[in-house]
């Protein structure tokens, strides 16, 4: 008896259906530039386009962006990182770049082609490239910390002071525009003074363009504590006079000895609890609390003196990955930091893939994409990290950049015999579902707070020149290919013969284009249908016929193609079939 024909129903989440659209089986690249909303249904990806009009140079990729947003999240700057400078892409069309000055006339410049990593602390916004490390406070861009006096300081006694019989000796600092202070210098030799004397001393000018003070510490007679005497308001005068009395001497600071300047050519810059947090190959040094100094006694080397790859503050803790290893450092203070080993399985390929997505640390090692919950590390999904083990190029998966952005973590790579990151996948914690969009970004800069739209920009892999990610409908006037490849349906009957006869889809677009529809009889080659052509701003089941005496096969894979510069949305398929007798099969 000839079997009647029958429908296999594939929807969204909002109609009844034999499986759901988000249900049946497919390669990662079988979402190729869609995703999953809210419903169930697929939509295609916003496209990219141009940020600055005009391309800051060719030959150099964008090596970092940040957006820098200080206490008033109102006041902000867009800062890129470009071959040797740093600069301030403006806030109106055309958007142009501006080159960070380290002083006034004089551009800021430095090694060419260094990866760049940013941090906003206070008003103050931080950024390393292992050969420096640097504040801009919107103005100049300053080295970070101060370097001590280099000459220690000479003196007189003449009269006409309140000084006692005997011998003083004296220090001398400098100050920076934000108040900070460095150590002193060494201290001078012993000064002999008569009663009612002073000290003229003699002290010398800071090098250092953000030094705009310098101030004075001295014993009192024969003592060995140096207190605060007297602040120098320039970095002009060389020469000064102390002429007060210990007796009110005493009573003042006494001088500091733990403003340690950071390490000079940290790689990695974070913050956390007030705190900034720097990483210089395999050594973690962390600030005093709300300052710029980093004593020694906050330095901590990695277990296995390997170069540190990753930082990221999760919940209570500093979370600090090398190739091999997560390592964690609890506490808040030198009394109570503890450096522990977190034993998670694996640990950071790539710096700038390391994100936080909602307290789960999410980042490429050397097998896939793991997370860290807190607890242990594990594979975020292992189809998704095969797929990316089997196409990674492994010689410059260090290049390889993540974002978090609309819930989805995006890692973008180099893919295959590409030496720059070219292709990205995407797992989507909305609907835990994953695929891939065909662009490819050096790095990414998520602006998210200030009156900024929600918004993601990208840096080009090989000019000056940043993208507005998922914004507009064509890839910087290209059309974006995309496909919905499944792998064989057979309906829950692998062993039944059917004849296939149509395949319907459910659309809507806004512009009325072709849509092709491919499919594949079990391992015979792929075919198309008859392209349709879509009804713009219109909700319809199209159908594309497969010959009207079927084609017989036990499973069929379907992938409906498209290529154009419009929205679209696809709500499900239907499958018309027929099924052949148990005893023919």
């Amino acid at each position: 008896m000839e079997q009647k024909k029958k429908i296999y129903y594939i929807l969204d989440n909002l109609s009844p259906s034999d499986v759901k659209l988000t249900q049946i089986p497919r390669d990662i690249d079988g979402l190729q530039n869609c995703f999953f909303n809210v419903d169930g249904q697929l939509e295609k990806r916003k496209g990219f386009e141009k940020y600055n009009t005009t391309s800051i140079g060719a030959s150099h990729k964008i090596t970092g962006m940040h957006r820098y947003y200080q206490q008033n999240p109102l006041t902000k700057e867009f800062i890129v990182a470009w071959n040797t400078k740093w600069y301030g892409l403006a806030a109106t069309d055309p958007w142009g770049a501006t080159a960070l000055e380290k002083e006034s006339g004089s551009d800021f410049t430095t090694t060419a082609d260094q990866d760049t990593y940013w941090t906003d602390f206070k008003n103050r916004c931080y950024g390393v490239n292992s050969k420096g490390v640097w504040k801009y406070n919107a103005t100049y861009v300053r080295v970070l910390g101060i370097t001590p006096p280099a000459a220690a300081p000479t003196g007189t006694s003449p009269g006409g002071g309140s000084l006692s019989t005997g011998n003083y000796k004296v220090k001398y600092t400098y100050v920076d525009e934000d108040g900070f202070e460095s150590n002193a210098s060494a201290a001078s030799a012993n000064i002999a003074c008569t009663a009612s004397d002073k000290i003229t001393l003699a002290i010398v000018v800071s090098s250092d363009d953000k030094v705009t003070k310098r101030r004075i510490y001295r014993t009192s007679v024969g003592g060995s504590t140096y207190y605060y005497d007297k602040e120098v308001a320039n970095n002009v005068d060389t020469s000064v006079d102390l002429t007060q009395a210990d007796s009110t001497l005493i009573l003042l600071t006494q001088l500091h000895a733990d403003h340690t300047v950071p390490t000079s050519t940290p790689h990695l810059v974070t913050k956390r609890r007030s705190r900034l947090v720097l990483a210089d190959a395999e050594n973690v040094s962390v600030s005093k609390i709300t300052d710029e100094y980093f004593p020694a006694e906050n330095y901590f080397p990695t277990g296995n003196k390997q170069k540190i790859t990753g930082l990221k503050e999760q919940l209570t803790t500093l979370s600090v990955y090398t190739n091999d290893s997560l390592e964690r450092l609890t506490g808040w203070d030198s009394d109570n930091y503890e450096w522990k080993n977190a034993f998670s399985n694996e640990g950071c390929m790539a710096p700038r893939s390391l994100v936080n997505c909602k307290n789960l640390l999410v980042y490429l090692a050397f097998d896939g994409i793991y997370y860290y919950n807190g607890v242990t590390g594990k594979k975020l999904d292992y189809k998704l990290s095969e797929y990316i083990m089997d196409n990674i190029n492994p010689t410059y998966m260090d290049l390889s950049c993540g974002t978090y952005f609309e819930d989805k973590y995006l890692l973008t790579y180099p893919k295959g015999a590409s030496t720059v990151p070219n292709e990205t996948v995407y797992y989507d914690f909305k609907t835990q579902t994953a695929g891939i969009f065909d662009f490819g970004f050096s790095c990414y800069s998520v602006w998210d707070k200030g009156g900024d739209t929600y918004s993601l920009k990208g840096g080009s892999n090989t000019e000056g020149r940043v993208y507005k990610v998922f914004s507009g409908l064509d890839d910087d006037g290209a059309n974006i290919p995309c496909q919905d490849k499944t792998l064989p349906l057979d309906f829950g009957k692998p062993d039944i013969w059917k004849n296939y006869y149509n395949i319907y889809i459910k659309v809507k677009t806004t512009t009325g284009t072709a849509l092709t529809m491919y499919y594949t009889i079990d391992d015979d080659n792929e075919t198309s249908c008859t392209s349709q052509t879509l009804t713009a701003n219109k909700t319809l089941w199209y159908k594309f016929d497969m010959g009207s005496g079927g084609n017989r096969g036990r499973a069929i894979a379907i992938r409906p193609y498209f290529t154009d510069k419009y929205a679209r949305t696809t709500m499900g398929y239907m499958i018309v079939y027929q099924e052949e007798d148990a005893e023919w099969s």
